[in-house]
């Protein structure tokens, strides 16, 4: 799925509707109601979590983590931070039990905003995006979150844009490698279970010189054999939206819009994503 962010017409699809398991592009919700609860104020970004067994027992020692142990707390800035940057499994757990109550309180905001967002194809079991019945989205409610994620909560950008990341002794990089290779790319969100594939939400903000302004582009990649095919993938994308489209601001009765337009009035060949 390719959709360009400005206007939020769709230029490349495949597939766009097909319910898959979306590994760690789940945690883009759990991203979105943590963020709400923030900006509501029933969570403050310097508040320590306290981190009980119980939250963490569940993480596998073959899934992303932080490296939390019971008995710490933890600030709710560096939960955030593992969550987008490290895509910790433990760091979406303590979370969601802090922002939602338990599990099942998370669970139901976790649906609640996805059915907010006219994510029409999409129910969300975990928090953390593991192989769980129940736990599936689409290549087109994906997008749909990418772009109401940015609208609503631009910061995400802050964490999401960071090549490392370390807390204690432990060390990641990002796994989105399309960060040091293009330095429009600011997110999103890279996935892998053996069910869902190797996934990956990237979106790259560039300037358009004529007509002058700035373009934002989203690429959802679900599925790719590796994980330098879904870089590979979402890259080309990317590059492509920027290459063989232009944004153009236009004003009508209804206030100002964007439409998207091919360069070139030739058709464009792209091989499916």
């Amino acid at each position: 799925m390719l959709v360009d962010g400005e206007s939020g017409q769709i230029l490349v699809e495949h597939n766009a509707d097909a319910e898959r398991q979306p590994a760690s592009l789940t945690k883009l919700v759990t991203a979105y109601v943590a963020l709400d609860a923030l900006k509501r104020g029933s969570v403050r970004w310097d508040e320590k979590v306290p981190v009980d067994a119980a939250d963490i027992g569940e993480v596998g020692g073959d899934e992303a983590r932080m490296y939390l142990v019971p008995g710490q707390q933890v600030p709710v800035r560096d939960l955030v931070q593992g969550l987008i940057a490290a895509s910790a499994n433990d760091a979406a757990l303590v979370l969601a039990k802090r922002v939602g109550g338990s599990p099942a309180g998370f669970e139901q905001l976790m649906n609640d905003t996805a059915r907010k967002l006219g994510m029409t194809h999409t129910h969300f079991s975990t928090p953390s995006g593991i192989t769980t019945p129940g736990n599936y989205s689409t290549a087109r409610d994906l997008s749909t979150l990418a772009m109401r994620l940015t609208k609503d909560f631009p910061e995400y950008y802050t964490f999401s844009s960071e090549q490392h990341f370390a807390y204690g002794k432990f060390e990641k990089r990002n796994k989105n490698w399309l960060l040091g290779k293009d330095p429009s790319v600011d997110g999103m969100k890279t996935g892998h279970t053996r069910a869902a594939g190797y996934c990956i939400v990237a979106t790259a903000k560039r300037k358009q010189i004529s007509p002058p302004m700035m373009r934002r582009v989203f690429a959802v990649v679900l599925g790719a054999p590796t994980a330098n095919d879904r870089i590979t993938g979402a890259g080309s994308l990317l590059n492509y939206a920027f290459s063989a489209y232009k944004d153009y601001p236009l004003s009508d009765d209804a206030g100002h819009r964007v439409v998207t337009r091919m360069s070139e009035p030739k058709l464009v060949q792209t091989s499916s994503p």
